[in-house]
């Protein structure tokens, strides 16, 4: 009896063959013979085994002739484009976005305007992002991508109620389509469309990928917050953490599972057989540096990386009570006090992110002028912009006179306030100041298309163009809104 040709299902040998080539022979495949879809699949198994290297080498060769390639190739696209950014490589991933939307492939020319809208709404240039938009909307019209790729900009621009009314008209049309799957996007929309924003982005984080479906059932359940840590507060200040016993045996083992963990389902798999990490600020700090990498999909900040956030403050919070330290210092000069305060500090990082300035501005105060007024973290040049974003013009002249004679973005940030509260020999007098320290700040403001200067990884030159940059991504939306960005222009005219 002859076997039954479903008892040898279809196995790809492609893995094992690429498996046993060097570097330079990847490069050198003869890639119009090989499936763009199986390229991908290994390219990404590759991924989650840590060899990005290997991944980025075969999928450049694939993408060495874009005019031979057709909407199969468009998963590799995204793949190589995800192995740069895990790379820290964006040189290389602006060159391929620039060479995949003039692609002769239409889904691969909107596949990288898909990607350019997202890194400009990133940027807060929703004008630009929008213009793409439009024009991914003459080239792919029907095609559903385009339904979350509008909610997703509607959502990081802080339009909720817009997004809750676009997701109803694309629950309306899609569900007309007959051969569209009813799957995840349209269950997605129709959570949007009730308004419960946060739950739609959890269902799509869920679907990512069994490792983050599990990192979510994980984060869920996180135990509620529990002192660990022991203080000796005195003259205001609450002096430095010191954890118990437990958390230092813990964070003992959790540098060993450093060692040895490979993807992040190992930190996982870690985390849920160890519950008491979650209330040891050094694990969790270590951790979500590595977790933030991953930002796998838009949303991942709402569904994944705050409510850790959360947590975390939450945690310090209630130890400081729990020694009658709470408005005391907690001062960065203390190495122990170092792993909270970077959590708070990406918990305000995560909250602007998100468009949620009022949470912002709460953390980012509380941190600047109550836990650690020399402020070594820089918050406060994004607390006196956050402080105009919200009206509080009176907030933000206060932190002004406590940091006086400041940097560049305290030294403009006064200005501003200064104009919006309708002071203006003083704001003029300031901004004076301003343009004679920092002259490259106004310069850039003023731009009629400003030009990224070379950024270096962690390090800004004052008065520099790189600082120049930094500031005009920043804070370009308010000098605009309120009318400054004139007064400005008004006031180079009369130089």
């Amino acid at each position: 009896m002859e076997p039954s040709q479903d008892e040898f299902p279809n196995i790809s040998m492609l893995p094992f063959v690429l498996d046993t080539l060097s570097a330079k022979q990847l490069t050198a495949l003869p890639f119009e013979y090989l499936s763009a879809e199986e390229l991908e699949h290994v390219a990404r198994q590759w991924m989650l085994q840590s060899r990005v290297q290997d991944a980025v080498k075969l999928l450049e060769g694939l993408f060495a002739n874009f005019n031979k390639l057709d909407e199969r190739a468009e998963p590799a696209f995204d793949c190589l484009l995800d192995c740069y950014d895990i790379l820290g490589n964006p040189l290389k991933k602006k060159k391929l976005l620039k060479r995949g939307s003039s692609a002769n492939n239409k889904y691969i020319r909107a596949a990288a305007l898909q990607r350019r809208c997202c890194i400009l709404a990133d940027r807060n240039e929703y004008a630009e992002a929008w213009s793409l938009f439009q024009e991914l909307q003459r080239l792919i019209p029907n095609d559903p991508s385009l339904s979350h790729l509008e909610i997703t900009l509607l959502v990081n621009q802080g339009e909720k109620q817009r997004a809750t009314e676009r997701a109803r008209f694309w629950v309306a049309r899609l569900s007309k389509v007959k051969d569209f799957d009813q799957g995840p996007l349209i269950e997605y929309l129709r959570t949007v469309s009730q308004g419960d924003i946060s739950s739609a982005m959890t269902g799509i984080a869920k679907n990512l990928s069994p490792e983050i479906n599990l990192l979510v059932s994980l984060i869920e359940q996180l135990p509620e917050p529990a002192c660990h840590y022991m203080l000796k507060p005195k003259n205001g200040s609450a002096g430095p953490m010191e954890p118990d016993k437990k958390l230092l045996s813990l964070a003992a083992q959790w540098e060993t599972q450093g060692e040895y963990s490979e993807t992040m389902a190992d930190d996982i798999e870690w985390l849920g057989h160890n519950p008491l990490a979650w209330q040891c600020f050094d694990i969790l700090d270590d951790w979500l540096a590595t977790v933030e990498g991953e930002r796998v999909s838009h949303g991942f900040e709402e569904v994944l990386l705050l409510p850790v956030l959360r947590h975390a403050e939450a945690l310090l919070r209630l130890t400081l009570k729990c020694y009658q330290a709470d408005g005391m210092k907690l001062e960065w000069a203390w190495h122990e006090n170092r792993p909270a305060m970077r959590l708070l500090e990406r918990l305000v990082g995560m909250l602007r992110l998100t468009k949620n300035f009022p949470e912002a501005v709460r953390v980012a105060e509380w941190m600047v002028l109550t836990l650690n007024p020399n402020d070594n973290q820089g918050l406060r040049s994004n607390l006196i912009h956050d402080y105009l974003r919200l009206g509080k013009i009176n907030e933000a002249l206060v932190l002004s006179r406590i940091y006086q004679d400041d940097i560049a973005d305290m030294s403009y940030g006064t200005a501003l306030a200064l104009f919006m509260d309708n002071q203006l020999q003083a704001a003029q007098r300031s901004l004076a100041i301003a343009r004679k320290r920092y002259p490259e700040v106004s310069k850039m403001l003023l731009a009629v298309k400003p030009k990224q200067p070379r950024l270096r990884n962690g390090m800004v030159q004052v008065g520099g163009r790189d600082e120049a940059w930094y500031y005009f991504k920043d804070n370009f939306d308010i000098w605009k809104q309120s009318g400054a960005l004139e007064w400005l222009k008004q006031s180079f005219a009369k130089k």
